[in-house]
């Protein structure tokens, strides 16, 4: 069972400010934006016909319908299904630490604990690999080796870096860049195999990997095509 969802969107940079308005127009207050770039190969973008640019990425948590009809209006209002726009998941929350972390998050919206909606059949998975600063195309390539299409890269900085320099038994830097990627969910254990012996702990990419249950999905209409 889940109440609330945590709305990911991964868009073209062009559509920042158009989104960020049609979030606020559906009652969606607090959300957080980050940069980040594409992962799509140079013969998949010309296939496409797009050039390689700069993408943000919009998380927000929602109440579960919320979250679906919210996606829903982003392929039917924003054409979020179109080639080159971007793409839109939603991920089931497990907890929220308190009140006031409720309140924060759902700033806003119209939402009661109590609401409980029965998660659908899951078939999509968000596969996500944190791996060293520079070794996101390792990472993809193991990853497209089973099947992955494109992913979202975003940089980040890591902490823990002491404990981590102990459990690899070397060095960790604390810039990192973490992986996102939207696959089908009877592809998922074969990526993340492929990932962990080609980019994991014991190689240079050093990445870590693990996966989140997608309940809904907006704007990835070729992993339908079956």
């Amino acid at each position: 069972m889940s109440s609330l969802s945590l709305l990911i969107s991964i868009l073209n940079s062009d559509f920042e400010r158009e989104y960020t308005q049609f979030y606020r127009e559906h009652g969606v207050e607090t959300a957080m934006l980050s940069l980040c770039t594409g992962t799509a190969s140079k013969k998949t973008l010309d296939y496409l016909g797009l050039e390689k640019k700069e993408q943000v990425m919009v998380q927000a948590i929602l109440p579960t319908r919320k979250a679906r009809e919210m996606i829903a209006l982003m392929v039917n209002r924003m054409g979020l299904n179109m080639p080159g726009t971007g793409i839109a998941v939603t991920v089931p929350v497990g907890s929220v630490a308190g009140s006031a972390s409720l309140k924060y998050l759902t700033a806003g919206q119209q939402f009661t604990s109590s609401e409980a909606e029965k998660m659908s059949e899951i078939r999509y998975s968000l596969i996500i690999a944190i791996a060293e600063n520079g070794f996101s195309e390792m990472v993809m390539d193991a990853a497209r080796s089973q099947g992955a299409g494109g992913g979202t890269v975003v940089h980040a900085k890591g902490t823990g870096t002491e404990y981590m320099a102990k459990f690899f038994g070397v060095s960790i830097a604390q810039e990192k860049e973490i992986i996102y990627i939207v696959t089908k969910k009877s592809q998922k254990d074969a990526i993340m195999r492929s990932i962990m012996e080609k980019a994991g702990p014991r190689t240079e990419a050093k990445a870590v990997v693990f996966s989140l249950p997608v309940d809904a999905v907006g704007g990835l209409a070729g992993l339908d095509e079956d």
